[in-house]
């Protein structure tokens, strides 16, 4: 008898703990704190990490946790949705710089969530068939945000950081163009963000350009305005190895080769003073020249980073055909 009701108070203590737990995932569902749905201008914050982190602190200081979401009205579409109640941060790692590495998750998975929509619209896909096929998609996701873990270290290997966060924003504004120059002439080169205008100032003369400071990296790009068909390349090249020496430059290194489409000068020097490494290239455009540079951190590990994102920056440089 006295087993009967052991077993029958198991039973109900079961019971019990099951039902509170339903009871609080329900509350939890209903709790309009819970989700936030990410658009293109939404911003990773503190307060968006509100579970309790596990009492033993494994490899990850943060976790960010996100679902997917499709809408059927007004029309068939899928969201990144933010589940704020299962996303933590250990509160003696909480930075801004550790706060952005889990945001560029976020980020990635709405690069997919462009993609699919794209996909579906292009397709025209019915809410069912929009379902399969984000679950033929979210492998992947899956397979980037490991990866994307994997090569930054969860952020630890800063340089690795900085290249995943250009890499995305380049995913996420492939199809954005921003405007340059286009009074004079139609050319391009990508910026994966908006940048600055620029003035820069040689010799009393000011000349007009862009600027991108970010991932601790400096695009530019400034019109020369000079054609250089009227110049030789050794008069251009020793104009610019002037001019890097009054600004400071120092190992400056000139490159014949100029494997580059449009090149007439490159050059790679330090400027010891900010601690960069300074690339220069100067491009041809239709009507005028222009000098494209790449700052980045002077580093022993992970140079090949750095350059891998200076090279994809010049290597955007176009003229467009009228």
């Amino acid at each position: 008898m006295v087993k009967v009701f052991r077993l029958v108070g198991i039973i109900i203590f079961s019971a019990i703990l099951i039902f509170c737990y339903f009871l609080e995932t329900s509350k939890k569902e209903s709790n309009p704190e819970q989700y936030k749905v990410w658009n293109k201008g939404s911003i990773l914050e503190e307060r968006d990490f509100l579970c309790e982190p596990p009492f033993f602190e494994g490899k990850s200081a943060a976790r960010i946790s996100y679902k997917y979401r499709i809408y059927e009205k007004p029309e068939v579409r899928v969201a990144v949705i933010v589940d704020r109640f299962n996303s933590f941060i250990y509160k003696h790692h909480i930075s801004d710089y550790l706060i952005r590495h889990e945001e560029y998750h976020i980020k990635l998975a709405h690069v997919f969530v462009k993609e699919i929509n794209q996909s579906i619209k292009d397709k025209n896909l019915t809410f069912s068939e929009a379902n399969q096929y984000l679950q033929d998609r979210s492998q992947r996701d899956w397979q980037y945000q490991l990866k994307y873990d994997k090569e930054t270290n969860h952020s630890l290997i800063r340089a690795k950081q900085n290249y995943w966060e250009y890499k995305i924003d380049s995913m996420l504004n492939k199809s954005i163009v921003f405007p340059l120059f286009q009074e004079t002439e139609n050319i391009e080169v990508y910026f994966p963000d908006k940048p600055k205008n620029l003035v820069v100032s040689i010799d009393d003369e000011k000349f007009n350009g862009y600027l991108l400071d970010k991932y601790d990296v400096k695009f530019w790009i400034v019109d020369m305005e000079f054609n250089s068909n009227d110049n030789d390349t050794l008069t251009i090249e020793n104009y610019l190895v002037n001019i890097l020496f009054a600004m400071g430059q120092s190992d400056i290194i000139v490159d014949a080769n100029l494997p580059y489409p449009k090149a007439i000068f490159e050059s790679y020097s330090q400027d010891t003073v900010e601690n960069e490494v300074v690339l220069d290239k100067l491009l041809l455009g239709k009507k005028s020249t222009y000098w494209l540079r790449n700052r980045y951190p002077i580093v022993k590990e992970n140079e090949e980073v750095y350059k891998r994102m200076a090279d994809q920056f010049f290597n955007s440089f176009k003229v467009i055909d009228e």
